[in-house]
This record gives C-alpha cells, sequence and structure tokens, in this order.
C-alpha cells in the first residue's frame, strides 16, 4: 500500500467516524497547526484553544476530512478563532522566538560565538516578524515559515491570488527593511 493510499484510507476511515482514524489525522497536522496558531495567537494558552477548537470542528465536519485542502482549512479556524481571543488591549507585543524549541538548537559543531550568532538573527527575525502588521505578518508565516503553497495560502486566508502576492512581496520588503534599519 503507498503512502497515498494509506493517507486516503485514513481520510475516508475518518470521514465515516473513526476515532483512530481521526486521532491520526491529528497527530499528522497538529504540529503544524499550532505552530502557525502561536504566531496568529502570539499566546500558547489561546493557540490551544484555537488548535483544540479547529481539531473538533474537523471531527464533526466529514466533507471537510476528505478535501485535499483539510490543512487550509484547520489554519483558517485557527487564525479565525485567534482573531476572536486576541485582547490586545490585555495582551503585551512579545517578539516571536522566545522559545526554542529542540529541533531549533544549534548543532554541537557550532562554536559558542557561531551559536551565539545564529540565535541573535533567529531572533531578530523572528522579532521583525512579529512587528509586522497582521496581514503582512499572516502571509509571510505561511508561505515562508510554514512553507504553504499560494492556493492554499490564500484559503487560509480567503484572498484572491494577486493581492496575496502583493501582501507577501510588501511583507518580504517591510522585513527586509527591518531587520537592515536593526542590523
Amino acid at each position: 500500500m503507498t503512502a497515498a493510499s494509506s493517507h486516503a484510507g485514513v481520510l475516508e476511515a475518518a470521514a465515516r467516524g473513526d476515532d483512530e482514524a481521526l486521532a491520526s489525522l491529528v497527530r499528522l497536522h497538529h504540529d503544524r497547526v499550532y505552530r502557525f496558531g502561536l504566531r496568529v495567537c502570539r499566546d500558547g494558552f489561546d493557540a490551544d484553544d484555537a488548535v483544540q477548537e479547529a481539531f473538533v470542528k474537523l471531527a464533526t465536519r466529514h466533507d471537510v476530512i476528505r478535501h485535499p485542502s483539510a490543512l487550509a482549512w484547520l489554519l483558517s479556524v485557527v487564525k479565525n478563532a485567534c482573531l476572536r481571543l486576541l485582547r490586545p488591549f490585555h495582551r503585551e507585543r512579545r517578539a516571536l522566538g522566545e522559545r526554542v524549541e529542540a529541533g531549533e538548537l544549534p548543532t554541537a559543531e557550532l562554536s559558542p560565538e557561531a551559536a551565539l550568532e545564529r540565535w541573535d538573527l533567529v531572533r531578530s527575525v523572528h522579532g521583525a516578524i512579529a512587528q509586522l502588521d497582521r496581514p503582512y505578518r499572516e502571509v509571510l508565516v505561511l508561505r515562508d515559515l510554514e512553507g504553504l503553497n499560494g492556493a492554499q495560502t490564500c484559503a487560509v486566508l480567503g484572498l484572491e491570488e494577486t493581492l496575496m502576492k502583493t501582501r507577501l512581496h510588501r511583507a518580504r520588503s517591510m522585513l527586509r527593511a527591518k531587520l537592515e534599519r536593526a542590523g
């Protein structure tokens, strides 16, 4: 059985209400959906709530489970839940990148100076991304950090392709300018 047919079988089983197949889909997409939620919500607790809401909705939407862009749908639900949960006057602006995941740690091959330089660069880039206005930050995170293609990004954000490309171009330009000023 190929990976594609195996995945299709899991989708069909989940759509029929198989809890184990649904759990498999959650395991498959959870990390990516959570990372996106964390970047949009900027708060781990809100991101947890938004991600949980998205997967609960997925469990009841058998039509979405079968659809090839289920990931884009999940990201849209998370984005909308985060926007509902955000209370800008209650939140401190925090720079992204404060937490370092195990997979992002510098390798042992780096000297301490090189590791510090890399860490500073990552922190600077994440901080500059966090300063972008929400529409630009969202498109940049989806395309450049999450690796979604143009069609998936458009589906998540509900944008036409030309507007998505314009925002992405502007976001990259603004990010570049922020990093040049900081450097």
